[in-house]
């Protein structure tokens, strides 16, 4: 459908793993803390074709506009997020896969590819960002985006990877990569802390044949997952065969998306009394039941900790000392001096493209210097 109509895809939260990302058309997930193409996919679209999507944050939409449909196809009716009298838009109900192969020869496959080709430019351009940033610490703390990053240039195949709802879910949002096969799983409505962990067990139960790895903050897994932690060594037996599962912990001392959200959104300075952890070495608490457990404290060491613990067998924890100072892009000066909503993706379309355009900014700039 995509290629046919010359269109971008966005992923809601929940649907990361509908399309790998190594597409180039594809732009990220759709929400307020998602990618700046996503967000500016679907601000600047004319026609959103909303597929599946229950978890669609309408709040990305700018609101009517003279051109803009919206067309939701679900197999539920009332699944449709988009009001009909603010935008007009088109309910279609029925199975997802049938209906997509039933519309399909209806449509024209699309001549001008400006629109395609802004998007993938854009996408290009937000994906070299990102692997900048990843490459960027301070001191001698490990930056979480690294963590991330490096674990996506390692993922197995047919990997699954289980996110929970704090900061992890930032770099797991920016940083990873979904090749075809692989699978994405977090709390569906993204309010349930300390979730990733026991998804985690019950995804290495469901699929004893995937790896599997959790990304959880420090605050998360003492919200319960340092419980679930007994459960898993509870039945080692059964689960030391088996590819690893590997719960990836960020350790901060600090709920990090909270403490940014106060940060940015109310303009509150860090306060550590209300947002601070208690110092726990989780890879201590992990060999005191039992379990295998790797420590990494150094930025130079992220790529070899990935490696050690992808190398493993059954259950293992993978604690990261990592840089609670280090902003998500919501919460990032730079992004939010352009609102975090990336380049107009119409204005590129209709132009020349954003890349063509930003390289004659640049120009532009070291001319007139």
């Amino acid at each position: 459908m995509a290629e046919r109509l010359g269109a971008g895809v966005a992923k809601t939260p929940s649907g990361r793993d509908v399309l790998p990302d190594d597409l180039p058309y594809v732009a990220g997930v759709a929400a307020s803390f998602g990618s700046a193409p996503a967000a500016s996919l679907v601000r600047d679209c004319d026609t959103l074709l909303l597929v599946g999507a229950h978890d669609f944050d309408t709040g990305l939409l700018p609101g009517p506009g003279p051109q803009r449909r919206v067309v939701t196809l679900d197999v539920d009716s009332g699944a449709c997020p988009v009001d009909a009298d603010a935008l007009s838009a088109v309910q279609v109900t029925g199975d997802v896969a049938l209906a997509l192969e039933a519309l399909l020869p209806l449509l024209h496959r699309r001549s001008d590819r400006r629109w395609r080709d802004a998007v993938e430019d854009a996408v290009a351009q937000w994906r070299a960002e990102g692997q900048a940033k990843a490459r960027r610490f301070f001191g001698m703390a490990v930056s979480p985006r690294s963590v991330v990053a490096e674990l996506s240039a390692r993922l197995p195949d047919h990997a699954i990877v289980v996110t929970d709802t704090g900061s992890a879910l930032d770099w797991w949002t920016r940083h990873l990569r979904l090749r075809a096969g692989m699978r994405a799983l977090l709390s569906r409505r993204l309010a349930l802390p300390g979730a990733a962990v026991p998804y985690a067990v019950a995804a290495r139960l469901a699929c004893p044949d995937r790896p599997v790895i959790a990304l959880v903050g420090d605050g998360a897994l003492q919200a319960g997952g340092m419980n679930e932690l007994i459960t898993v060594r509870r039945h080692i037996e059964r689960l030391a065969g088996l590819p690893p599962v590997i719960f990836c912990v960020l350790n901060n001392e600090d709920l990090s998306r909270l403490t940014w959200q106060r940060r940015w959104d109310a303009g509150d300075p860090r306060i550590p009394a209300t947002g601070e952890v208690p110092a726990v070495s989780y890879a201590g608490y992990t060999e005191l039941l039992g379990l295998p457990a790797v420590r990494c404290v150094r930025p130079a060491d992220v790529a070899l900790a990935w490696e050690e613990a992808l190398a493993a067998r059954g259950p293992v924890v993978l604690e990261f000392l990592v840089d609670g100072d280090m902003p998500p892009d919501w919460a990032d000066p730079d992004d939010r001096a352009h609102g975090g909503q990336g380049p107009s993706l119409r204005h590129a379309a209709d132009t020349s493209s954003w890349r063509a355009r930003l390289t004659a900014s640049v120009n532009r700039r070291l001319g007139s210097a």
